[in-house]
């Protein structure tokens, strides 16, 4: 007798403890409710980070890349043009006209211009601004200069379609310089820059990612805000 009775103590004991050691609906609404409260305030400033981190992930591989094409010209004594392509694509949702990608090209002696990379393109969010105050790169010189523009056909969504694309490009000669013009003091260095798709292009957003092209020896720089 005593046996059994210490056993159904036993498990009464038990029974009592997985009760008390359970959460109850209200304890459980009470920490979803401030779960909820804390992620309402830290949203903003992951949504922040995140696009921080996209644009710095875009605007590191512009720069290695665009490094790339001016020791392309100086290791094989070329002129390599850097086409920057202003196009929508409706299979990533993409679908305004921006500068979303580039590509490198090379001349032979027709003069018939031929890829001499893969085309780049910049992930989303990401774009490149066409905003005259943050890409100076991307407004055409005119009369012949550079930079300048053109028509040609990039790879668009999926498979091996291909569409044209409007452009504007510039060179890097086999010293290392561009084809770029001086410029004057007051009008600052040749530059591009990238921002999250969405931003007003008549402002300066608080966050961008620029990269700067002297167009002298070809120097390339960044700034970040």
């Amino acid at each position: 007798m005593n046996t059994k009775a210490s056993e159904v103590g036993g498990r009464g004991r038990q029974r009592r403890q997985g009760r008390q050691s359970a959460f109850t609906l209200m304890e459980m609404l009470v920490v979803i409710t401030v779960i909820g409260v804390l992620f309402a305030f830290s949203a903003p400033q992951l949504f922040s980070l995140l696009q921080s981190s996209s644009l710095t992930s875009a605007g590191s591989l512009m720069r290695n890349k665009l490094s790339q094409a001016q020791q392309m010209a100086l290791s094989k004594n070329i002129d390599v043009e850097v086409r920057f392509f202003k196009f929508s694509d409706d299979l990533q949702a993409q679908v305004e006209d921006e500068i979303r990608g580039f590509q490198f090209f090379q001349y032979d002696e027709e003069g018939i211009a031929n890829p001499v990379s893969q085309f780049f393109r910049v992930q989303a969010p990401v774009i490149i601004s066409t905003n005259s105050k943050l890409s100076t790169l991307l407004q055409p010189g005119g009369g012949g200069a550079s930079p300048s523009t053109g028509k040609y056909d990039i790879p668009r969504g999926s498979g091996n379609g291909r569409k044209s694309a409007t452009y504007v490009s510039f060179r890097f000669r086999p010293d290392g310089s561009t084809d770029l013009p001086g410029r004057s003091a007051d009008k600052g260095t040749w530059f591009i820059t990238l921002v999250k798709e969405g931003s007003d292009q008549g402002k300066v957003p608080k966050n961008f990612y620029t990269v700067q092209i002297d167009p002298y020896n070809g120097k390339i720089s960044e700034y970040r805000p």
